[in-house]
This record gives structure tokens, sequence and C-alpha cells, in this order.
């Protein structure tokens, strides 16, 4: 499990893995990749400041819950594209989210990969050992969805935590640091979850950021608009770097474990 709650010093990354690293983040810029490539810049090293917040929040009217978010959730999204080559594409995309108290503390983390006893519906093949999501929005069955609330199955290919500490209503982690030098390029995410008066606010953002080069950044949002199932579901609309939106669903479910477990 990587663990994101340590300083820039503990998240050297060698050059020849940047590109692993940078992932999502730098495809927004081949220019910078060419560059990052051609060695233009010499030192690369991860600062990674997560601010995040968890804060139970209001109900949406006199007779809903107030939604507790300690413990498991599967978070479903479907959304379109309007940046990609079909706009009208429908997509989806899934991770489980678990949040765990640890004294005057709150772990995070996130399994990007969910395994369901029965895959039916949300992958085809593509020939050979190749899937890949089906080209149009998921829903679980009712089976999938005993799946969910059971305990989810997961991969921990990926997966990331992070220690945050209180701050007034908020769980947030380590500010961001200063940069070491100017070459230095640096990974940075901020995670925070706002009070609103329809539900809570998860809102991402990611950056890549040098003294020599212009930022890269994006934002992803989840705005709950309902809370039901006695606060162990919430709905609302989510927005990805301004141009992939749709809604999501997050479903209370009983915890993780290892796929095969």
């Amino acid at each position: 499990m990587e663990d994101l709650s340590g300083s820039c010093a503990d998240h050297l990354i060698p050059k020849k893995s940047a590109g692993e690293s940078f992932g999502f983040a730098l495809r927004r810029s081949s220019t910078l990749w060419a560059e990052l490539l051609a060695g233009e810049f010499l030192g690369f090293a991860c600062g990674v400041a997560l601010m995040a917040g968890v804060a139970m929040l209001g109900p949406i009217d006199a007779g809903a819950e107030t939604p507790e978010l300690s413990g498991a959730w599967h978070v479903l999204v479907h959304y379109k594209d309007a940046a990609s080559a079909d706009v009208d594409r429908e997509r989806w995309e899934d991770r489980a989210w678990v949040f765990e108290r640890q004294g005057d503390r709150l772990r995070w983390t996130e399994y990007p990969i969910v395994v369901f006893d029965d895959e039916t519906g949300r992958f085809e093949n593509e020939g050979g050992n190749r899937t890949a999501r089906i080209p149009h929005h998921w829903e679980p069955d009712v089976e999938q969805l005993a799946d969910i609330k059971d305990g989810l199955a997961i991969n921990d290919r990926g997966v990331a935590s992070v220690t945050l500490r209180r701050s007034e209503q908020s769980w947030v982690s380590a500010p961001e640091q200063a940069f070491s030098s100017a070459s230095t390029i640096r990974y940075l995410e901020s995670w925070r979850v706002d009070p609103a008066a329809e539900g809570p606010i998860f809102r991402r953002e990611d950056a890549l950021r040098s003294e020599r080069a212009e930022d890269l950044a994006g934002a992803t949002i989840y705005t709950t608009r309902a809370i039901a199932d006695e606060g162990h579901q919430l709905r609302g609309d989510f927005e990805r770097d301004g141009t992939q939106r749709g809604t999501f669903v997050m479903t209370r479910a009983a915890g993780v474990h290892g796929h095969g477990d």
C-alpha cells in the first residue's frame, strides 16, 4: 500500500519511473512529457500534499439521516467525456473508499480496483485475455448489490492511503511543501470534503508544478444531491477537469477484503 502521508523526501522518484508515477496527470501535456524524457528537468521529486475533509454533514431534509462516513463505501460513476472523440459514449468507473478513525486522526484509503463474484455486465471480451469496460453505463444487479453490502472484494494494485488531522469541520493532511530546487517537478494532490446543505462535496485536485514550467492542474468533484437509505447511500453530480460530467452513487459496504479471501 502506498502511504501518501509522508514528506516530499519520502517520495523521491527515479527518472526511469517518471512516466508510471506521474500517470494520468502527464497525459495532459505531451510537450512536457517529451521534455522530461529529454532530460530537460534533472530533478524529480514527488511532494504529495493531500488535503481532505471528512465532515459529518446535516440532513437534506427533516426526515433524512446524517451520513456517517466512517467505514467502507463503493463509489460508482456514470459520465460522458466532452473532450473525447465520441462525446455521446456512456462511460463508467468504480472504486472503494475506506475511512478509519485512528485516535485523533483519520485514515482515508482508496482502492481503484473492485472485483465482484459475478462480473456480468461490467466488462466485455476483446479477444484473448483482453477485456474492456462495457461501452455504456453499468448498474449493479441484485447479486452485485449484495456483494457490495456484504463486503467489497478489492485488488490492492494502485491503492493509496493518507492519515488526516482534524481542522475545524474538516480532516486535512500536511500542507504543501516548498520547492527544493528550480529543476524539481512535483506531483501534488489535494482531497477534501466540504459541508453543504444537500450533503458532502468531495473534491480532489491534482497538479504538476515546477518553477521552470507552467503548472498542469485538474479537479474531480463529487457533489452530493441526495442522501438515502438512512445515510447508507449518497447520490449526486460528478465532474472531472471540466470535460467529464455525469453522476455518482456512493453505497455503504460491510468492509473490504482481498479478492479470493
